[in-house]
């Protein structure tokens, strides 16, 4: 659910080896890129919303969002649906970064923009993407055997200037960086270099964390 550029569909194919895999996205442009990455007949890509699937019920062994839960209107309502075209005995999971506390790897440009007067968009329900109300969620929702773990990431960039070309594609910032003075984008590089970590090897590190959760549907 949620499948965007079928890169996490492309993971499940090659480590999962699934009979069948169906994604779905609201975005046109996002399964039409996801079907051009060939996964052959046994992936499906198609323009779908999470709240209301066309699927039957009890249809998959396994359900999953990756990174999507927050831009749900009602993310109960999108849960609610992962458990109905899940047959009993399946699982439900999902994967997100953590914006509750600033695990995201957008957090810390966002951050700095906000110092600076501008207000980076947030999505729709940042509340969920927190562990406690991950597990309150799915408890809720009647899961059962439910596990979760926090999945931390760093990434490192040569300089600056590449943290900079990649950070200013964040797609919650892409409508203030055309508005950006050259002078305030030096300003905010120079604010991002001396927050990021430096290795060993002298590049600039950060860190990110997605909180990570599933459980088993029951009978109904």
């Amino acid at each position: 659910m949620g499948c965007g550029n079928g890169a996490f569909s492309q993971l499940i194919t090659e480590k999962s080896a699934p009979t069948f895999l169906s994604g779905i996205d609201p975005s046109p442009e996002q399964i039409e890129f996801a079907r051009e990455r060939g996964l052959g007949s046994k992936a499906a890509f198609d323009v779908g919303d999470a709240m209301s699937l066309s699927f039957s019920d009890d249809a998959f062994d396994l359900a999953v969002m990756a990174l999507v839960i927050f831009f749900l209107e009602d993310p109960p309502k999108g849960l609610s649906e992962m458990i109905r075209v899940v047959r009993p005995g399946g699982t439900v999971a999902n994967y997100i970064w953590d914006t509750v506390n600033k695990g995201s790897p957008s957090s810390l440009i966002s951050e700095h923009l906000n110092d600076m007067g501008y207000q980076p968009d947030s999505p729709p329900n940042p509340q969920v993407s927190e562990m406690t109300t991950l597990k309150h969620l799915w408890n809720s929702a009647g899961t059962t055997e439910i596990t979760s773990l926090p999945i931390i990431v760093e990434r490192s960039f040569k300089n600056i200037d590449e943290c900079w070309s990649i950070s200013s594609l964040f797609p919650n910032i892409q409508n203030i960086v055309p508005n950006l003075t050259n002078k305030e984008i030096d300003e905010l590089k120079g604010r991002l270099e001396g927050s990021l970590e430096v290795n060993s090897a002298g590049e600039l590190t950060q860190k990110a964390t997605a909180n990570a959760i599933k459980g088993i549907v029951t009978e109904p």
